[in-house]
């Protein structure tokens, strides 16, 4: 099936094709997973989504290229994974949204400039704000990804942290590394910021960040990672953008590590949790292949076989990646969730942080990756 026969496929919510098209891709051995996610990019920036937001498949689909161009997934592993892209995907309702980034008419831009996109944003008018953000694109566009960050940084608590976690990989990824799609991926960030009210503090000398000291900076990934749910999930999520963002070329300053107090409220750490990281030190088999992989961890049973699942991880780090997101895939239905891998990546992204040594933390954002999709799959 040709691309544009596959695009439509997919726009037209047509399965059957799509499916024909994924059994052709097991005899393709020039497949690759992040090549056929990177053909759909632009049209994932156009997804129209009121349940998880326009910003969540591609966020996960970023996230899932990423680690299949550093060759984290077997090739099975990627044959089942593109299928949760595809299908997915063909799930989702999409806007013909293109954004022209030559629209801007002036010949410089200077603080006005940024003044006016956040009064215009302020106002709701994000037409004429997306007008500003161009100009700044096509001048300064590693200050705009920036700025737009900062002023995300203000509504955590309000969005469920979306307004930074939803919008960093897009801007990191695809604003200005990709020109095509980089004015549309401005568009949809400003359109949602256009939902709130900000005062620029972290765009000003309003506010001096501070990195918490290392056991302050543990203590909140213990609380980010405890609790059960959407919003307990969204907590390490936003954490872990955290420290994407100071890995990051384009975001300068540190990010206010304070709005995650704000954010996680009186927030206690889970005790239930924190003892299930404590007690797997045990040493078990590694797995030698996926199939042996299913044979000793049970999502059904997972809380059981973690000394398998952390000695895996430990010792055998990468293809216990591919294991596990392969045994995500066979559980995809109509309704799959985003947040399913998205979580795990984050989960994963921090059980490798060098930011933090508490492994407790670490293990006990696994654990909640985990729990998560195990809670809404069985």
């Amino acid at each position: 099936m040709m691309d544009s026969q596959l695009k439509k496929a997919v726009i037209n919510h047509q399965q059957e094709e799509i499916k024909e098209y994924l059994k052709e891709l097991k005899s393709d051995t020039s497949f690759s997973l992040a090549s056929l996610i990177e053909g759909f990019l632009p049209l994932m920036l156009m997804e129209c989504s009121l349940r998880y937001g326009s910003f969540h498949f591609v966020k996960m689909s970023l996230f899932l290229r990423e680690l299949s161009q550093k060759n984290y997934f077997s090739r099975e592993s990627e044959l089942e994974i593109a299928r949760v892209v595809m299908l997915g995907l063909s799930e989702r309702h999409f806007i013909n949204l293109k954004a022209d980034s030559s629209g801007y008419k002036e010949n410089e831009v200077n603080q006005r400039t940024y003044s006016k996109l956040i009064e215009e944003i302020n106002n709701g008018n994000s037409h004429n704000s997306f007008y500003y953000a161009l100009g700044i694109l096509e001048h300064q566009p590693e200050k705009l990804k920036e700025y737009l960050i900062n002023l995300g940084m203000e509504r955590i608590p309000d969005s469920l942290g979306h307004s930074v976690s939803c919008f960093f990989p897009v801007m990191r990824d695809l604003v200005n590394h990709h020109k095509d799609v980089s004015a549309a991926g401005v568009l949809s960030y400003v359109m949602y910021l256009c939902r709130f009210s900000y005062q620029s503090k972290y765009n000003s000398d309003q506010v001096k960040n501070e990195k918490p000291a290392p056991d302050n900076l543990e203590e909140l990934g213990l609380r980010a990672a405890s609790g059960s749910g959407i919003v307990n999930l969204h907590h390490m999520i936003t954490y872990y953008t955290f420290f994407m963002l100071e890995d990051s070329s384009f975001y300068q300053e540190l990010p206010p590590y304070i709005i995650l107090e704000n954010y996680f409220g009186s927030k206690n750490i889970e005790q239930k949790r924190l003892e299930l990281a404590k007690n797997n030190q045990g040493k078990t088999q590694i797995a030698e292949n996926y199939h042996q992989f299913k044979d000793n961890f049970s999502l059904k049973s997972y809380q059981n076989d973690l000394d398998f699942l952390f000695h895996n991880l430990a010792e055998n780090y990468k293809k216990t990646i591919s294991h596990l997101h392969q045994l995500f895939a066979e559980y995809y239905n109509p309704h799959w969730n985003p947040h399913y891998y998205t979580g795990l990546y984050c989960a994963l992204g921090l059980y490798k942080s060098e930011k933090i040594k508490n492994n407790k933390v670490k293990k006990m954002a696994v654990i909640q990756a985990v729990e998560y999709f195990a809670d809404n799959v069985l």
